[in-house]
């Protein structure tokens, strides 16, 4: 299962985010979260991702949160303890599904 978050993924979305995670880990599926299309996120989409991620191992299911996070979202990542989700300088950002899998 593949997850597309965009948008606002703030607190007034955090219900929605934890539902399509919950779901997707109550189904055991491998899941890829994208966090490509969100334009602003505040510190529950980050506390959600790191709860779903402690979930999933704990249920033995895979989950790769993509490092495909927004330039501008790249610091609130980093703050909250999920500098894996940052892309590096100079074109690293555009890794592989199994090493971002690596760095989660």
């Amino acid at each position: 299962m593949r997850i597309d978050l965009d948008g606002d993924c703030t607190v007034a979305a955090a219900r929605t985010i934890k539902d399509l995670l919950q779901s997707a880990l109550a189904g055991r599926e491998p899941t890829q979260v994208s966090l490509a299309g969100v334009t602003r996120a505040d510190l529950s989409l980050f506390e959600l991702l790191r709860a779903a991620r402690q979930g999933f191992v704990n249920r033995g299911v895979e989950l790769v949160i993509l490092p495909d996070i927004p330039e501008h979202l790249g610091a609130a990542a980093q703050w909250t303890g999920l500098p894996e989700l940052c892309p590096h300088p100079g074109g690293a950002g555009h890794r592989t599904p199994d090493a971002a899998k690596d760095a989660s």
